[in-house]
């Protein structure tokens, strides 16, 4: 009973709704109407003033129509537009925060250009209306020119993806997570070289975008690739030691890594199903480095856990290690 009732309050609701619309256009119809009789000379015109008058009062009305006709198709525009950027935005994932900031900012300029225009319309006065918006903006322009290349760089942080809140990023010598991206700055929270948090928060202005790269080091996912290598005497068995280290490295990948790797890649699960050893050779001696995924976020632990699996290995009599060293 209590949903039938709510279907006839929201039918009422409708109903009157639509009635209201009808009675809108019918006034507007009978308004253009009645203009149009007067523009003709149909009415007598006996009792009116005089015929300039006439004229003032019909161009008032003229430019009365204008307007109301053009804001009403402003409002309907705008508001078809919107729903249509909103439903683009929802589907790209943005916040529903920044969706209904731009939507507002977007409404703003909409009306800003509709009034200006229509205003040059109804006074006939463009040339000096242009000028002095031009001379206004240009003044504007100056005064605020860092905020509005900020706002400009956060819509191409939203609309170009370039990152997130939560990816790991690098801009102007800084490293961290992004955790809040505001119109004017983005906010990280400072990560060492080794991806360590600093406990320190940095705010970078949008602008930065324009100026500095963005190294987005996980858009995405939190899967990088990182590296460990260990360094070997001259003397060293370094035929042996690669084996060695391949088959360390991989048998740990696979068993705490690759299952996870395979959830999130699933497409191109093959690019990452083998870990990569590769071999060279430095002052001292040579290097072997093993390259793997790994989340970013566990990436130290795993790394601690592989160089000690590989000291115990490699510990063997004719491999010398020169030093054992995590590189990035």
């Amino acid at each position: 009973m209590l949903c039938m009732e709510n279907k006839e309050v929201k039918l009422k609701v409708n109903k009157t709704g639509f009635s209201g619309h009808i009675i809108a256009i019918f006034i507007f119809v009978v308004a253009i109407i009645i203009y149009i009789l007067l523009k003709i000379g149909s009415f007598s015109l006996s009792g009116i003033p005089s015929l300039a008058s006439i004229n003032s009062y019909l161009e008032i009305f003229e430019n009365s129509l204008i307007v109301l006709v053009v804001f009403s198709l402003t409002y309907l525009f705008i508001k078809s537009t919107k729903r249509l950027i909103r439903n683009h935005l929802e589907k790209l994932g943005r916040s529903k925060k920044n969706i209904k900031l731009f939507l507002t900012v977007y409404g703003y300029f909409a009306w800003l250009i509709v009034i200006f225009l229509t205003f040059s319309l109804v006074f006939k006065q463009i040339g000096s209306l242009v000028t002095s918006i031009g001379l206004i903006g240009f003044g504007l322009t100056l005064a605020l020119q860092k905020p509005i290349l900020n706002f400009v760089g956060w819509t191409t942080i939203i609309f170009g993806k370039t990152y997130h809140i939560g990816d790991i990023i690098s801009m102007n010598n800084v490293i961290g997570r992004v955790y809040d991206i505001r119109v004017m700055y983005t906010s990280l929270s400072e990560l060492n070289s080794d991806g360590d948090s600093t406990g320190r928060a940095v705010t970078i202005p949008n602008e930065f975008v324009f100026i500095h790269p963005v190294i987005n080091f996980s858009k995405g996912t939190d899967y990088i690739w990182d590296n460990i290598a260990i360094y070997l005497t001259y003397k060293s068995n370094w035929k042996k030691a690669i084996k060695i280290v391949e088959k360390t490295v991989q048998e740990y990948y696979d068993k705490n890594i690759k299952k996870e790797i395979e959830k999130i890649f699933k497409d191109n699960f093959k690019e990452y199903d083998k870990i990569i050893v590769r071999f060279g050779v430095y002052e001292k001696g040579f290097y072997i480095k093993a390259r793997y995924m790994v989340d970013f976020n566990k990436a130290n632990e795993i790394k601690r856990e592989l160089t000690e699996l590989l000291l115990e290995k490699i510990n063997i009599k004719d491999i010398f290690l020169g030093k054992v060293e995590n590189v990035a």
